[in-house]
C-alpha cells in the first residue's frame, strides 16, 4: 500500500482483498481500472463498479465479471467468452484467453463503467460511448472474442483513439 497525491496506491492482492471482502458483505465496489487488456470497453484510468456476483440472478456469457486467482491471488477483469461446468475467461483486446475458472472465484460482475474523462477529445469519448453501447450485446461480443475478431478491431480502435 503507497500513498501518492491523495491516491492510494494498492497491488492486484491488496484489491483482490478488499473487493473480495465488500462483496462477501453485499456491498458495491468502485476502483480504478489498470491495463488495456480490456480496451476499448474499459480503459486504464476508467473508474469501474463491481456488484458482488449474488446480487445477480445468472452469470453468463458475455458478462465482464471480477475474477481472483486462487493461485497467486490476482484481480483480473475480463469477459466470460465461453461457459459449461467451468467459465473461459478472455480480455477483449487479448489473443489467448485467461483459461477456466470455477464460479467460487468470481466474486462480482462489471454493473458500471465511467469513462476517464480528464483531457480525452471529445471524439474518443464518442468512439468509447459506442463500444461501450456495443457491451449491451454481450454474448456476440463473448463470441467475437472467442473466435479473435473482436481483438484486432480493439487493436485498430485504441491506434486510432492513442493517435494525436
Amino acid at each position: 500500500m503507497k500513498l501518492e497525491s491523495n491516491s492510494l496506491l494498492l497491488s492486484s492482492q491488496e484489491i483482490a482483498g478488499f473487493l473480495k471482502k465488500t462483496c462477501e458483505k453485499g456491498v458495491p465496489f468502485k476502483f480504478t481500472a489498470k491495463g488495456m487488456s480490456m480496451s476499448p470497453f474499459i480503459c486504464n484510468g476508467d473508474s469501474i463498479i463491481i456488484e458482488p456476483v449474488f446480487k445477480k440472478k445468472k452469470i453468463e456469457t458475455g458478462d465482464i465479471v471480477a475474477f481472483i486467482t486462487p493461485d497467486e491471488g490476482h484481480l483480473i477483469i475480463h469477459r466470460i467468452i465461453k461457459k459449461n461446468s467451468q467459465y473461459l475467461l478472455k480480455g477483449d483486446n487479448a489473443f489467448h484467453s485467461d483459461g477456466y475458472c470455477e464460479k467460487n472465484d468470481i466474486h462480482g460482475y462489471v454493473k458500471n463503467i465511467i469513462i476517464n474523462g480528464k483531457n480525452v477529445p471529445n471524439y474518443h469519448k464518442t468512439i468509447r460511448r459506442c463500444f461501450l453501447f456495443l457491451n449491451n450485446f454481450k454474448k456476440i461480443i463473448a463470441f467475437s472474442s472467442q473466435y479473435k475478431i473482436l481483438t484486432p478491431v480493439c487493436r485498430i480502435t485504441n491506434k486510432v483513439l492513442n493517435e494525436k
